[in-house]
C-alpha cells in the first residue's frame, strides 16, 4: 500500500547519489524531516526505478511489484521458520544457541508531490546495517566464499553454517510450493544484535514454473532457467537432508 508522511513530518531529505544499484534499481539513504529541517525516526531507503518516466502509475506499479514479491517471499520464510523448529535434529546442542531466523524487510511505496505538484513515490523499507552480502543469486550463482560463511551453530545433526540455513530456505521454498516457485537472489545482512540471530534480506527474485515468457514475479524472474541454475549449483547441506528434501 501507499503511505504518506508521519505525523509531524513536512518533507525528506534524500541523497543524490545513490549507495548501491540492483539489476533494475538504484537505492538512496532517506530520511523526513520536520519544518525546521530536523531529521524525524530513523533512517531509511528509498529504492528508484533506474532510468527516467513520465509515467507515474507506471512507476508505481513498479514498486508495487517488488514490495509483492518480498511480500510473498516473507511468507514463505515465516512457514520454513516454524518447520526449523520443528524438526528435532535441528535442535543446538546448547541452551545459550538458537537457529538463525530468516525475515524480509517490510516495504511499502511512499506517496509525495514532487516540484511540479505531480504524485509521485518510490519504494522505501528500512536501512540495514551491518556487513552486506548476496548469498545466491536468480542465475545459479551460490556464495561459497568461505570467509562469507560466518559463524557456525552446534546441532544435533552436527556443526552448521548459518549460512546454511539460508540456501536450504532457497531450496525449500521450491519443495513446499510444489516445484512451483523457487525464492533466490538472497542478500542482506547477518543481524547478531539481539538475543538470537536472524537473517534480514531485502530484494529477493522469485523464478516460477509459468507459461513460457509469462512469469508472475518482474524481470527477475527468469522461470526454469533460474530454478534449474539453482538445483544444479547448490548442495544439499545438514539442513537440507534434516527437512528430508536433499
Amino acid at each position: 500500500p501507499m503511505v504518506s508522511a508521519r505525523d509531524g513530518a513536512s518533507g525528506f531529505k534524500i541523497d543524490k547519489i545513490p549507495f548501491g544499484k540492483g539489476a533494475e534499481r538504484l537505492a538512496f539513504r532517506f530520511q523526513e524531516v520536520d519544518e525546521l529541517g530536523n531529521f524525524l525516526g530513523k533512517m531509511m531507503v528509498a529504492k528508484e526505478k533506474k532510468g527516467t518516466t513520465s509515467d507515474e502509475i507506471k512507476k508505481i506499479k513498479f514498486h508495487e511489484n517488488f514490495c509483492r514479491i518480498q511480500v510473498v517471499a516473507e511468507r514463505l520464510a515465516e512457514f520454513f521458520n516454524k518447520a526449523l523448529l520443528k524438526t528435532p535434529s535441528l535442535r543446538p546442542i546448547y541452551d545459550y544457541q538458537r537457529i538463525p531466523n530468516i525475515e524480509f524487510l517490510k516495504c511499502r511505496v511512499y506517496g509525495f508531490n514532487d516540484t511540479y505538484g505531480k504524485e509521485s513515490g518510490f519504494l522505501v523499507e528500512n536501512y540495514l546495517k551491518g556487513r552486506f552480502t548476496k548469498y545466491n543469486g536468480n542465475n545459479g550463482f551460490v556464495n561459497r566464499n568461505k570467509s562469507e560463511k560466518g559463524p557456525t551453530i552446534e546441532l544435533s545433526c552436527g556443526t552448521v553454517a548459518l549460512t546454511d540455513f539460508l540456501h536450504a530456505f532457497s531450496h525449500w521454498s521450491y519443495i513446499f510450493t510444489q516445484n512451483r516457485i523457487l525464492v533466490c537472489d538472497l542478500q542482506g545482512v547477518l543481524n547478531e544484535e539481539g538475543r538470537y540471530p536472524r537473517f534480514q534480506l531485502t530484494d529477493p527474485a522469485i523464478c516460477s514454473r509459468g507459461l513460457k515468457g509469462n512469469f508472475k514475479y518482474g524481470k527477475t524472474d527468469i522461470g526454469w532457467r533460474g530454478i534449474r541454475g539453482f538445483l544444479h549449483s547448490h548442495k544439499c547441506n545438514h539442513v537440507c537432508r534434516c527437512l528430508g528434501i536433499s
